[in-house]
C-alpha cells in the first residue's frame, strides 16, 4: 500500500510561490475571521452577531463554488486566486473604514462577510486544480500533504498572533493586517508561471463540452458515476455530519463535562494541529497506492477518537483522542484531494471539487442543528460519541460495499480516461 517517495523535490520556482502564497492567504484568514469577531462583539452585536457571522463563513463558499466552477479553465487557474485574494482584501478594508466612519451595521457587515466567504468558491476549486499543473504526477501526494500539514501550524500560529494583536489594538486596525497579507497573498500568485498540456484528443472532447450550463451539469454527473468519487463524496457527508457535534460542542464540553479552563481547549486545538501537522509531514515522505483505504481508514479512526472524547473525561486520553482526530484530518483531506486530481480530467477538476465540496459542505449547518437539540437532553459527551458511531458504521459501509477502498493508482487513472469522454 505504501512505499518511500522518491527524492525528487517538488521545491520549484511554482510551487514555492503557491506554498507561501497559500500560508500567507490563511494567515490572512485567521486575522481576517479573528478580528471580526471581536470587531461585533466590541461593537456590541452579542451572541446573534458572532452565530451569524460562523453561518456565513462557509455556507456561501459551499454553495456557490459549484456555480463558478464551469467558469475555471486551466489556463485562468492563478488569476481566480488572484480575484479572490484581491476581493477579500478590499472587504477587510471597507469594514474598518466605515466604522471609523460611524457607518458598522450588523446587516452591512454580515453582507461583505457573504461576499468574503463566497470568493472561497474561486481559490480554493483553483488552487487544488492548480496542483497538477505545476507538480509532475508523482508529486501529486507530496505537493497536497506539504500544503495540508504547514497549513495546521500556521491556522494555530496566526490565531495565536491575532490574538496578541487584538489584545494591544482594536480588531479594526488589526483588519488592516489581514489587508496586507491578502495582497501579498495575491502577488505572489502573478509569480506563477506555467502552460497547460493536453492531448489532442482531450482538447477535442473539451471543447464539445457546450456551454456554461453543461459544463455545470456535467460536474454533478461526474461525480455521480464516477466509481471512486461518488462514495467518496457519500462518507463525506458522513464525515462532516459526525464532526458537527465536535465543532459546535467542544468549548462546551471543556467547559460542564471535563470542568476545564479556556487554557485546556487552546491546548486541546493545538494538540489537534500538531497531529495534523505530523500525519502530513509522514504523508510527504511515504507514496501510497491506495488513496481510497486510506481516506476511509482514517474516517473511521476519526469516529473511534470522537466516541472516545465524548464517552470518557479521563482528560490524558481526551487529550490521545484530539491528536488521533488531528491525524485522521490530515489522513482523510490528502488522498482526497490525490483522488480528485488523479481520477479526473485536469479540465474537470475544479468543477468536481466544487460539487463534492458543495455536497458535504451541506451536512454541517444540519448536524450542528440536530446536535444542538440533542445536547440539552442528552449532554454535550454522548452527542459527541454518537457522531463517532455514525462515522465508524458509514465508514464500514463504504469500506465493505464500495469499490473506493479497494482502488488502486492504476483504477484511478482509468477513471481519469473513461471520464474525458463522458
Amino acid at each position: 500500500m505504501v512505499n518511500l517517495i522518491e527524492s525528487d523535490s517538488i521545491w520549484k520556482r511554482n510551487f514555492n510561490y503557491l506554498f507561501f502564497s497559500r500560508i500567507v492567504k490563511i494567515s490572512g484568514d485567521m486575522f481576517a475571521f479573528n478580528s471580526i469577531l471581536w470587531f461585533l462583539i466590541y461593537d456590541g452585536k452579542g451572541a446573534i452577531g458572532t452565530a451569524l457571522l460562523i453561518a456565513v463563513t462557509f455556507l456561501p463558499e459551499a454553495v456557490l463554488a459549484p456555480v463558478t466552477g464551469p467558469f475555471m479553465k486551466q489556463t485562468t487557474l492563478k488569476f481566480w486566486m488572484y480575484f479572490s485574494d484581491l476581493t477579500r482584501a478590499a472587504i477587510v478594508l471597507i469594514i474598518p473604514l466605515c466604522h471609523f466612519a460611524g457607518f458598522s451595521p450588523l446587516w452591512f457587515v454580515m453582507t461583505l462577510m457573504i461576499v468574503h466567504s463566497a470568493t472561497g468558491a474561486a481559490y480554493n476549486p483553483a488552487s487544488i486544480a492548480l496542483i497538477p499543473q505545476i507538480v509532475n504526477e508523482q508529486g501529486i501526494q507530496k505537493a497536497n500533504a506539504v500544503l495540508q500539514s504547514s497549513a495546521q501550524i500556521v491556522r494555530l500560529g496566526a490565531v495565536t498572533l491575532c490574538g496578541a494583536f487584538l489584545t494591544f489594538i482594536s480588531p479594526s486596525y488589526t483588519m488592516l493586517i489581514a489587508l496586507v497579507l491578502y495582497l501579498v497573498s495575491g502577488f505572489l500568485v502573478l509569480f506563477i508561471k506555467y502552460t497547460a498540456v493536453e492531448s489532442q484528443s482531450e482538447s477535442a472532447v473539451v471543447t464539445q463540452r457546450g456551454t456554461y450550463i453543461g459544463r455545470l451539469k456535467r460536474g454533478f454527473r461526474l461525480v455521480r458515476k464516477h466509481q471512486i468519487l461518488y462514495p467518496l463524496a457519500i462518507y463525506c457527508i458522513f464525515m462532516n455530519f459526525a464532526a458537527a457535534p465536535w465543532e459546535a460542542l467542544s468549548a462546551v464540553y471543556v467547559a460542564e463535562d471535563l470542568n476545564g479552563q479556556p487554557i485546556v481547549y487552546s491546548l486541546l486545538k493545538a494538540t489537534t494541529a500538531a497531529g495534523a501537522f505530523l500525519l502530513g509531514f509522514v504523508l510527504a515522505k511515504v507514496k501510497v497506492n491506495r488513496y481510497g483505504l486510506l481516506f476511509v481508514t482514517a474516517g473511521i479512526i476519526e469516529g473511534f477518537a470522537f466516541f472516545i472524547t465524548g464517552m470518557n473525561t479521563f482528560l490524558p486520553l481526551v487529550f490521545f483522542a484530539a491528536f488521533t482526530f488531528g491525524a485522521a484530518v490530515s489522513a482523510v483531506n490528502v488522498p482526497e484531494y490525490t483522488i480528485i486530481q488523479t481520477s479526473v480530467d485536469s479540465e474537470d477538476q475544479p468543477q468536481v471539487y466544487a460539487v463534492i465540496h458543495m455536497i458535504s459542505n451541506i451536512s454541517i449547518p444540519a448536524g450542528a442543528v440536530i446536535c444542538g437539540y440533542a445536547a440539552n437532553a442528552f449532554g454535550s459527551g454522548k452527542v459527541i460519541a454518537a457522531g463517532g458511531i455514525v462515522e465508524i458504521i458509514a465508514g464500514i459501509g463504504i469500506l465493505l460495499f464500495t469499490k473506493l477502498a479497494k482502488a488502486e493508482r492504476s483504477d484511478l487513472i482509468k477513471e481519469r480516461e473513461a471520464s474525458v469522454h463522458l
